[in-house]
């Protein structure tokens, strides 16, 4: 995005969007990195108080509600490019966030759509994310420049780092290096030194790192001045395991050097802690403000996933829907891991220079009320053998930072011999055929490597099914490959539940919710529940009760998300309007147990509880949410509208039982089902209202 505004238009240099007038995104960042001048010309002259739209636009338009929305995230974005670029001060003031008073006077008329304002956060994230990563680029000269001319080494191996602040999402950085007349800032910039300040002066600076320590130090005294390299370039040049290390050594020297508390994790060690996950290989996020999730058996980092004891990493494909690149390509750093990928994706969230070793893909979407949703990521090791992670959280530092994620993570799936047929290698789940045909569905070239790859693997350690949703009229054949009807399929095949099944109640967990219907009976009665009831046993039962988790606005207040102003429930209060008999189901979200009550819960699970609560049939780890979108709605065909991404997880499978054990003592030598909120549920007390994001404007 441009610094500054023109003269003129006050309308900073971009790209025009391609969809131009058929464009339908309402993200701030898109607006920031994308012109849009029909609507730019409607908004330029009122960046301040409500939006008066003309009768006559200059442009066909079918949907005036997505054009006010629109125009009012417009204004926000221009009226803060304006502030900005010092045209004058700003005439209104942010809302307070976390507040308990009621008071709203400080919002302007184009904060009423507040749903908004949890995308701003974002974008001002990634702002201070990119300032704060060209800042450690240019420290990082002086610092690099410095150990090479006294031709010192940063390697200690005798120290174990432990990144307390995951390092990849550089708040604590961000938030010393912006407070330019802090002590910490200051005692920073008074160690720098003379060579600190002087290369502040020049570009950044390029090193060639392919031959190991000392070539790295040989190649930057010949490459002098070279510009235009940061430090993810600089690692991105290394071909060598041992240059990589260098490079990663000396980045986190360099932000010690900066003042942060870098206590990085040495890799090599993540093997046994995933052979102690067996037989589930289910993991949730480490908390970084709850110290007590540090030591949990079943916590990881993003750096551990890429974990050299796992192997040697050559190629990525990484599927999601939010992705910040520079904080992605860190977290491979930090793992000593190469940074060649491809990545398929829904939103950006950053603009960090992309690498000829990386290849993005913008996934367009069929309908403007799907998503790009799902997030997996396959690893291509050394060997030729792969690894498959299917996870709830985006690829961004928010998601990794204080709320509740959880993963899946494959067994290493060796290549199959040469003369071995594609069909060979089938997991007992049929988990390789039903990847094959996910990867299918998107119809790009690009991914022909990966679905070759992913049929000359071995599935047949994989223990779990593959629950996917791809967008489109789902009949025939395919009728029950997708969202809740394949979720239903495989329990009425595999599912075992005693006679009093009826007694079990189902229990989803998500972070969104979307239109349900006027009733309980629209959808949820209708498709859900009965899809999620089915098992083995024929005949009629009755339907078992319904239990939704989702945070409260009393969970919020507490959580680490409201400290910082930060949101990962985009549930409207005009959606929740139109269903408030949903207030019924709802329970609060609770994890003390887990010590993740404050964290937000990212991570979306269903399953069915025994009454006593002890054991389960079935777990779902998913990226769906609950809404017809995700999961799919009955028309003529099986209709749905987004992607999306989990896994079924079936005793059968597993343990050779009919249910997993939730607590301990239950059943003798079976490992306990890993579930992160606490039981027995908390419903809502009186008063109690679903979490909104008109929260952020004190309406609550």
């Amino acid at each position: 995005m441009a610094a500054g505004l023109s003269r003129n238009a006050q309308i900073p240099v971009k790209q025009k969007c391609p969809y131009m007038e058929k464009c339908y995104r309402k993200n701030p960042i898109h607006f920031s990195e994308m012109s849009h001048p029909h609507l730019e010309k409607l908004v330029i002259d009122q960046l301040e108080g409500a939006i008066k739209v003309p009768e006559d636009v200059g442009f066909e338009c079918s949907d005036t509600s997505l054009l006010m929305d629109q125009l009012k995230v417009l204004q926000m974005v221009l009226r803060k490019e304006r502030n900005n670029s010092g045209s004058r001060p700003s005439d209104s003031k942010a809302p307070t966030v976390c507040t308990a008073s009621n008071s709203n006077s400080g919002a302007s008329g184009s904060l009423k759509d507040l749903s908004t304002l949890v995308d701003r956060h974002k974008q001002m994230a990634a702002q201070r994310r990119e300032g704060k990563l060209k800042d450690l680029d240019e420290k990082a000269g002086a610092l690099f420049k410095s150990s090479s001319s006294n031709g010192k080494s940063s390697t200690d191996s005798n120290k174990i780092y432990t990144m307390r602040e995951e390092l990849g999402n550089l708040k604590l950085a961000i938030k010393r290096t912006l407070e330019d007349d802090s002590p910490q800032e200051k005692k920073v910039n008074s160690n720098s030194g003379n060579a600190d300040q002087s290369e502040k002066k020049k570009s950044k600076t390029s090193y060639n790192c392919d031959e190991g320590v000392q070539e790295c130090s040989q190649s930057y005294q010949s490459s002098g001045s070279s510009e235009g390299k940061s430090i993810i370039e600089v690692y991105q040049l290394c071909t060598s395991a041992r240059s990589r290390d260098e490079v990663r050594e000396r980045a986190i020297k360099m932000m010690r050097h900066q003042g942060l508390e870098v206590s990085v994790v040495e890799p090599g060690n993540f093997a046994l802690k995933y052979a102690l996950s067996a037989p589930y290989h289910l993991f949730f996020s480490r908390v970084q403000r709850s110290k007590a999730t540090y030591d949990q058996q079943l916590s990881i980092t993003f750096p551990e996933i890429l974990d050299r004891s796992l192997g040697e990493i050559v190629n990525s494909l990484q599927i999601n829907f939010m992705v910040d690149v520079g904080w992605l390509c860190l977290q491979y750093l930090l793992a000593g891991q190469r940074t060649d990928m491809l990545i398929l994706f829904g939103e950006r969230v950053d603009t960090e220079k992309v690498g000829l070793n990386i290849t993005m893909i913008p996934v367009e979407m069929p309908s403007k009320f799907g998503c790009h949703h799902s997030k997996i990521m396959v690893l291509k090791y050394k060997d030729d053998g792969i690894r498959v992670v299917v996870s709830t959280a985006n690829l961004y530092s928010d998601d990794w930072d204080n709320r509740t994620q959880g993963l899946w993570i494959s067994p290493h799936l060796p290549p199959l011999p040469e003369s071995a047929n594609t069909s060979d290698g089938e997991s007992p789940t049929g988990f390789k055929k039903d990847l094959e045909r996910y990867l299918s569905r998107y119809r790009h070239p690009v991914l022909t490597e990966w679905i070759c790859a992913v049929r000359k693997a071995d599935f047949s350690s994989v223990n779990v099914f593959l629950l996917a949703s791809v967008p489109g009229s789902h009949k025939g054949s395919e009728y029950d490959f997708w969202g809740h009807r394949k979720l239903g399929y495989v329990l009425s095949k595999h599912a075992t539940l005693p006679p009093d099944a009826p007694e079990w109640p189902i229990v989803a967990q998500s972070s969104s919710i979307g239109s349900l219907g006027p009733n309980y009976d629209s959808w949820l009665l209708k498709e859900i529940v009965p899809s999620m009831s089915r098992e083995t046993a024929k005949g009629l039962k009755s339907h078992p009760n319904f239990q939704f988790i989702y945070p409260s606005i009393k969970n919020y207040k507490e959580s680490f998300d409201c400290r910082d102003g930060s949101c990962c429930l985009p549930y409207s209060r005009q959606t929740h309007s139109k269903q408030e008999w949903l207030e019924s189901y709802l329970y609060q979200w609770k994890a003390t147990r887990t010590a993740r009550s404050q964290a937000m819960p990212h991570i979306k699970s269903y399953t069915r509880f025994s009454p006593d609560l002890k054991r389960i049939p079935w777990f779902v780890l998913t990226s769906a949410n609950l809404s017809k979108a995700a999961w799919g709605i009955a028309r003529n065909s099986h209709y749905i509208m987004s992607y999306e991404a989990g896994v079924i997880f079936i005793p059968q499978f597993i343990t050779g039982s009919t249910t997993f054990p939730v607590q301990e003592g239950v059943e003798e030598g079976v490992q306990v089902f890993p579930i992160t909120y606490d039981r027995p549920l908390t419903r809502y007390e009186p008063g109690d209202k679903p979490f909104v994001t008109e929260f952020f404007c004190g309406r609550n």
